[in-house]
Protein backbone atom coordinates (compact mmCIF):
# COMPACT_ATOMS: atom_id res chain seq x y z
CA UNK A 1 0.00 0.00 0.00
CA UNK A 2 2.65 2.46 0.75
CA UNK A 3 4.72 1.81 -2.20
CA UNK A 4 1.78 2.66 -3.97
CA UNK A 5 0.71 5.64 -2.52
CA UNK A 6 4.79 6.94 -3.61
CA UNK A 7 3.56 5.93 -7.13
CA UNK A 8 0.11 7.97 -6.98
CA UNK A 9 1.53 10.74 -5.23
CA UNK A 10 4.82 10.86 -7.69
CA UNK A 11 2.16 11.29 -10.12
CA UNK A 12 0.84 14.51 -8.71
CA UNK A 13 3.42 15.76 -7.68
CA UNK A 14 5.61 15.49 -10.74
CA UNK A 15 4.33 13.54 -13.37
CA UNK A 16 1.51 15.45 -14.62
CA UNK A 17 3.00 18.83 -14.13
CA UNK A 18 5.97 17.68 -16.28
CA UNK A 19 3.94 15.86 -19.10
CA UNK A 20 1.93 19.51 -19.21
CA UNK A 21 4.70 21.24 -20.08
CA UNK A 22 4.76 19.64 -23.34
CA UNK A 23 4.00 21.53 -26.12
CA UNK A 24 0.68 21.69 -28.46
CA UNK A 25 -2.31 19.57 -27.13
CA UNK A 26 -0.49 16.60 -27.05
CA UNK A 27 0.20 15.50 -23.55
CA UNK A 28 -3.89 15.07 -23.59
CA UNK A 29 -3.63 12.53 -25.80
CA UNK A 30 -0.95 10.91 -23.95
CA UNK A 31 -1.85 11.67 -20.50
CA UNK A 32 -3.51 7.74 -20.29
CA UNK A 33 -0.07 6.80 -20.76
CA UNK A 34 0.73 8.07 -17.73
CA UNK A 35 -2.39 7.60 -15.99
CA UNK A 36 -3.75 8.69 -12.69
CA UNK A 37 -2.78 5.80 -10.48
CA UNK A 38 -0.47 2.80 -10.53
CA UNK A 39 -0.75 0.49 -12.99
CA UNK A 40 -1.80 -2.47 -10.42
CA UNK A 41 -4.54 0.12 -9.36
CA UNK A 42 -5.81 1.40 -12.73
CA UNK A 43 -6.23 -2.59 -13.40
CA UNK A 44 -8.37 -3.43 -10.17
CA UNK A 45 -10.67 -0.37 -10.90
CA UNK A 46 -10.63 -1.50 -14.73
CA UNK A 47 -12.17 -4.91 -13.28
CA UNK A 48 -14.50 -3.22 -10.35
CA UNK A 49 -15.71 -0.84 -13.27
CA UNK A 50 -16.00 -4.12 -16.32
CA UNK A 51 -18.28 -5.88 -13.32
CA UNK A 52 -20.36 -2.84 -12.21
CA UNK A 53 -21.08 -2.27 -15.71
CA UNK A 54 -22.18 -5.76 -16.29
CA UNK A 55 -24.75 -5.00 -13.58
CA UNK A 56 -26.37 -2.44 -14.38
CA UNK A 57 -26.27 -2.30 -18.05
CA UNK A 58 -27.01 -6.18 -18.19
CA UNK A 59 -28.04 -5.79 -22.32
CA UNK A 60 -24.34 -4.61 -22.83
CA UNK A 61 -21.58 -7.08 -24.62
CA UNK A 62 -18.52 -7.76 -22.63
CA UNK A 63 -16.73 -6.36 -24.85
CA UNK A 64 -18.40 -2.93 -24.95
CA UNK A 65 -17.89 -2.73 -20.66
CA UNK A 66 -14.56 -3.46 -20.97
CA UNK A 67 -13.93 -0.28 -23.86
CA UNK A 68 -16.19 1.75 -21.10
CA UNK A 69 -13.89 1.06 -18.34
CA UNK A 70 -10.87 1.86 -20.52
CA UNK A 71 -12.20 5.31 -21.30
CA UNK A 72 -13.30 6.08 -17.86
CA UNK A 73 -9.79 5.37 -16.62
CA UNK A 74 -8.49 7.27 -19.89
CA UNK A 75 -10.65 10.44 -18.85
CA UNK A 76 -9.63 10.41 -14.94
CA UNK A 77 -5.90 10.74 -16.39
CA UNK A 78 -6.93 13.43 -18.65
CA UNK A 79 -9.11 14.92 -15.65
CA UNK A 80 -5.30 14.85 -13.47
CA UNK A 81 -3.64 16.86 -16.42
CA UNK A 82 -6.34 19.06 -17.10
CA UNK A 83 -6.04 20.19 -12.84
CA UNK A 84 -2.11 20.55 -13.13
CA UNK A 85 -2.71 23.09 -16.23
CA UNK A 86 -6.17 24.47 -15.60
CA UNK A 87 -4.58 27.79 -17.66
CA UNK A 88 -4.07 25.71 -20.62
CA UNK A 89 -8.05 24.85 -21.00
CA UNK A 90 -9.68 26.69 -23.94
CA UNK A 91 -6.11 28.23 -25.05
CA UNK A 92 -3.94 28.34 -27.85
CA UNK A 93 -2.41 25.05 -27.46
CA UNK A 94 -4.34 23.54 -24.81
CA UNK A 95 -7.86 21.39 -25.25
CA UNK A 96 -10.25 23.51 -27.99
CA UNK A 97 -13.34 24.18 -25.76
CA UNK A 98 -16.68 25.06 -27.81
CA UNK A 99 -20.23 27.46 -26.06
CA UNK A 100 -23.13 26.88 -26.57
CA UNK A 101 -26.08 28.56 -24.66
CA UNK A 102 -23.94 31.44 -23.14
CA UNK A 103 -27.14 34.12 -23.94
CA UNK A 104 -28.62 32.37 -21.03
CA UNK A 105 -25.69 33.33 -19.07
CA UNK A 106 -25.81 36.92 -20.24
CA UNK A 107 -29.68 36.96 -19.60
CA UNK A 108 -29.19 36.85 -15.98
CA UNK A 109 -25.95 39.08 -15.96
CA UNK A 110 -28.10 41.93 -17.78
CA UNK A 111 -30.45 42.05 -14.62
CA UNK A 112 -27.70 41.76 -12.15
CA UNK A 113 -30.03 37.62 -11.21
CA UNK A 114 -27.79 35.94 -8.88
CA UNK A 115 -27.49 32.60 -10.17
CA UNK A 116 -26.37 28.66 -9.46
CA UNK A 117 -24.41 27.12 -12.06
CA UNK A 118 -25.43 23.38 -11.72
CA UNK A 119 -22.98 20.64 -12.47
CA UNK A 120 -22.43 17.39 -12.10
CA UNK A 121 -19.65 14.86 -11.71
CA UNK A 122 -19.51 13.94 -15.62
CA UNK A 123 -16.94 14.19 -18.12
CA UNK A 124 -13.90 16.70 -17.82
CA UNK A 125 -16.23 18.88 -15.36
CA UNK A 126 -14.26 21.87 -14.70
CA UNK A 127 -14.09 22.86 -18.67
CA UNK A 128 -17.55 24.09 -18.25
CA UNK A 129 -16.74 26.63 -15.54
CA UNK A 130 -13.53 27.63 -17.08
CA UNK A 131 -15.27 28.02 -20.18
CA UNK A 132 -17.70 30.66 -18.84
CA UNK A 133 -14.66 32.02 -16.84
CA UNK A 134 -13.02 33.36 -20.58
CA UNK A 135 -16.06 34.42 -21.63
CA UNK A 136 -16.39 37.05 -19.21
CA UNK A 137 -18.59 35.01 -16.21
CA UNK A 138 -17.05 36.06 -12.27
CA UNK A 139 -17.60 32.73 -10.81
CA UNK A 140 -17.21 31.63 -7.06
CA UNK A 141 -16.78 28.34 -6.01
CA UNK A 142 -17.85 26.51 -2.42
CA UNK A 143 -15.90 22.73 -1.91
CA UNK A 144 -15.42 20.31 1.02
CA UNK A 145 -12.99 21.22 3.05
CA UNK A 146 -8.95 20.39 2.45
CA UNK A 147 -6.74 21.25 4.92
CA UNK A 148 -8.63 19.50 7.32
CA UNK A 149 -9.62 16.34 5.74
CA UNK A 150 -7.71 13.70 7.30
CA UNK A 151 -8.42 11.24 4.40
CA UNK A 152 -6.19 13.36 2.11
CA UNK A 153 -2.65 12.93 2.63
CA UNK A 154 0.26 15.79 2.12
CA UNK A 155 0.70 15.21 -1.79
CA UNK A 156 -3.50 15.81 -2.40
CA UNK A 157 -3.99 18.32 0.04
CA UNK A 158 -1.14 20.27 -1.73
CA UNK A 159 -2.73 19.29 -5.29
CA UNK A 160 -5.45 19.83 -4.48
CA UNK A 161 -5.03 22.85 -2.86
CA UNK A 162 -2.99 23.92 -6.33
CA UNK A 163 -5.90 22.83 -8.13
CA UNK A 164 -8.18 25.55 -6.40
CA UNK A 165 -6.45 28.10 -6.54
CA UNK A 166 -5.83 27.86 -10.31
CA UNK A 167 -9.17 27.60 -10.60
CA UNK A 168 -10.45 30.83 -8.87
CA UNK A 169 -7.01 32.80 -10.48
CA UNK A 170 -8.98 31.72 -13.95
CA UNK A 171 -12.61 32.50 -12.67
CA UNK A 172 -11.85 35.76 -10.89
CA UNK A 173 -14.11 34.36 -7.99
CA UNK A 174 -13.86 33.52 -4.40
CA UNK A 175 -13.09 29.60 -2.96
CA UNK A 176 -14.80 28.84 0.58
CA UNK A 177 -15.29 25.68 1.94
CA UNK A 178 -18.69 24.09 3.77
CA UNK A 179 -16.59 24.87 7.09
CA UNK A 180 -17.24 28.34 6.66
CA UNK A 181 -20.94 27.97 6.61
CA UNK A 182 -23.49 29.52 3.69
CA UNK A 183 -23.21 32.86 4.47
CA UNK A 184 -21.15 33.55 1.65
CA UNK A 185 -23.73 31.59 -0.52
CA UNK A 186 -26.54 33.56 0.70
CA UNK A 187 -25.02 36.97 0.56
CA UNK A 188 -23.41 36.67 -3.04
CA UNK A 189 -26.64 35.11 -4.74
CA UNK A 190 -29.06 37.85 -3.22
CA UNK A 191 -26.52 40.65 -4.72
CA UNK A 192 -26.05 38.70 -8.33
CA UNK A 193 -23.27 36.69 -7.88
CA UNK A 194 -22.84 33.49 -9.96
CA UNK A 195 -21.78 29.92 -7.87
CA UNK A 196 -21.02 26.68 -8.96
CA UNK A 197 -22.34 23.73 -7.28
CA UNK A 198 -22.24 20.49 -7.88
CA UNK A 199 -25.55 18.29 -7.88
CA UNK A 200 -24.31 14.90 -7.60
CA UNK A 201 -21.83 15.95 -4.52
CA UNK A 202 -21.95 13.17 -2.18
CA UNK A 203 -20.61 12.26 1.22
CA UNK A 204 -21.70 9.63 4.17
CA UNK A 205 -22.66 12.10 6.18
CA UNK A 206 -24.99 14.22 4.54
CA UNK A 207 -28.54 14.06 5.85
CA UNK A 208 -31.19 16.33 4.01
CA UNK A 209 -31.20 13.68 0.94
CA UNK A 210 -34.05 13.25 -2.29
CA UNK A 211 -34.71 10.42 -3.95
CA UNK A 212 -34.37 10.73 -8.03
CA UNK A 213 -35.43 8.13 -10.53
CA UNK A 214 -32.21 7.11 -12.23
CA UNK A 215 -30.96 3.65 -13.84
CA UNK A 216 -33.56 1.05 -12.90
CA UNK A 217 -33.73 2.53 -9.33
CA UNK A 218 -33.14 5.40 -6.95
CA UNK A 219 -30.32 7.72 -6.63
CA UNK A 220 -29.98 9.42 -3.08
CA UNK A 221 -29.09 13.00 -3.34
CA UNK A 222 -28.60 16.15 -1.43
CA UNK A 223 -31.12 19.44 -1.37
CA UNK A 224 -28.53 22.08 -1.17
CA UNK A 225 -29.12 23.83 -4.08
CA UNK A 226 -33.03 23.31 -4.45
CA UNK A 227 -33.08 24.97 -0.72
CA UNK A 228 -30.51 27.83 -1.50
CA UNK A 229 -32.68 28.80 -4.24
CA UNK A 230 -35.52 29.10 -2.54
CA UNK A 231 -33.67 31.11 0.25
CA UNK A 232 -32.03 33.69 -1.73
CA UNK A 233 -34.65 33.70 -5.03
CA UNK A 234 -31.18 32.49 -7.38
CA UNK A 235 -31.97 31.29 -10.95
CA UNK A 236 -30.28 27.72 -11.96
CA UNK A 237 -28.41 26.98 -15.14
CA UNK A 238 -27.11 23.51 -16.23
CA UNK A 239 -23.55 23.32 -17.55
CA UNK A 240 -22.26 20.29 -19.46
CA UNK A 241 -19.39 18.75 -20.49
CA UNK A 242 -18.93 16.45 -23.37
CA UNK A 243 -15.53 15.61 -24.67
CA UNK A 244 -14.86 14.62 -28.62
CA UNK A 245 -11.20 13.78 -27.91
CA UNK A 246 -9.16 14.34 -25.47
CA UNK A 247 -8.06 17.90 -26.76
CA UNK A 248 -11.78 19.04 -27.82
CA UNK A 249 -14.10 19.42 -25.61
CA UNK A 250 -18.05 21.18 -25.77
CA UNK A 251 -19.38 23.02 -23.12
CA UNK A 252 -23.90 23.34 -23.10
CA UNK A 253 -25.52 25.75 -20.86
CA UNK A 254 -29.01 25.23 -20.63
CA UNK A 255 -31.86 27.76 -18.54
CA UNK A 256 -33.81 25.55 -16.02
CA UNK A 257 -37.66 25.89 -14.79
CA UNK A 258 -38.19 28.35 -12.20
CA UNK A 259 -38.98 25.82 -9.17
CA UNK A 260 -36.01 24.89 -7.77
CA UNK A 261 -37.20 21.09 -6.86
CA UNK A 262 -38.64 21.13 -10.58
CA UNK A 263 -35.05 21.92 -12.13
CA UNK A 264 -33.30 19.64 -9.81
CA UNK A 265 -35.30 16.76 -11.12
CA UNK A 266 -34.90 17.91 -15.08
CA UNK A 267 -30.78 18.21 -14.48
CA UNK A 268 -31.17 14.52 -12.86
CA UNK A 269 -33.06 13.34 -15.78
CA UNK A 270 -30.45 14.63 -18.45
CA UNK A 271 -27.69 13.25 -16.05
CA UNK A 272 -29.34 9.63 -16.27
CA UNK A 273 -29.70 10.49 -20.15
CA UNK A 274 -26.27 11.48 -20.98
CA UNK A 275 -24.88 8.23 -18.50
CA UNK A 276 -26.65 5.68 -20.18
CA UNK A 277 -25.23 6.96 -23.55
CA UNK A 278 -21.84 7.22 -22.18
CA UNK A 279 -21.33 5.29 -18.91
CA UNK A 280 -17.72 5.57 -18.87
CA UNK A 281 -17.88 9.49 -18.45
CA UNK A 282 -19.83 9.70 -14.87
CA UNK A 283 -17.02 9.81 -11.90
CA UNK A 284 -19.41 8.10 -9.33
CA UNK A 285 -19.57 4.66 -10.19
CA UNK A 286 -17.51 3.98 -6.81
CA UNK A 287 -20.32 5.02 -4.61
CA UNK A 288 -22.38 3.18 -6.04
CA UNK A 289 -23.81 1.22 -3.32
CA UNK A 290 -23.51 3.93 -1.10
CA UNK A 291 -25.84 6.70 -3.51
CA UNK A 292 -28.53 4.37 -5.44
CA UNK A 293 -30.70 1.97 -4.29
CA UNK A 294 -32.90 -0.84 -6.10
CA UNK A 295 -36.56 -0.17 -6.48
CA UNK A 296 -39.12 -0.21 -5.36
CA UNK A 297 -39.16 1.13 -1.96
CA UNK A 298 -40.48 3.58 -0.56
CA UNK A 299 -39.25 7.10 -1.18
CA UNK A 300 -37.49 9.52 1.32
CA UNK A 301 -38.43 12.99 0.71
CA UNK A 302 -37.32 16.59 2.37
CA UNK A 303 -40.11 18.28 4.15
CA UNK A 304 -39.46 22.09 3.27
Amino acid sequence: MAASRVSADWRMDWGFPLLGRMPTSLPWRLAHRLGRDPAPQRQATERYLEARFREVFPDAEAVQCRLWAQSHMEMLAQEMLDSVVLYRMGMPGGPRVTVSGWEHVEALQSKNQGFIVVLNHYDRLLAGPIALARRGLRLHAMTMPIAENAELNPSQRRFLTNKIKAYTDITGGQWCTSNDGLRPLHEGLRSGQAWGILADAWRPEFGRLRSHPFLGGQLLLPTGIERLAHSTGAALLHVITRSQAPDQLNVQVEPLPADPRVAIDQVIQRLEADVRERPWAWWHWGLWDQMWRPAPQEERHVQY
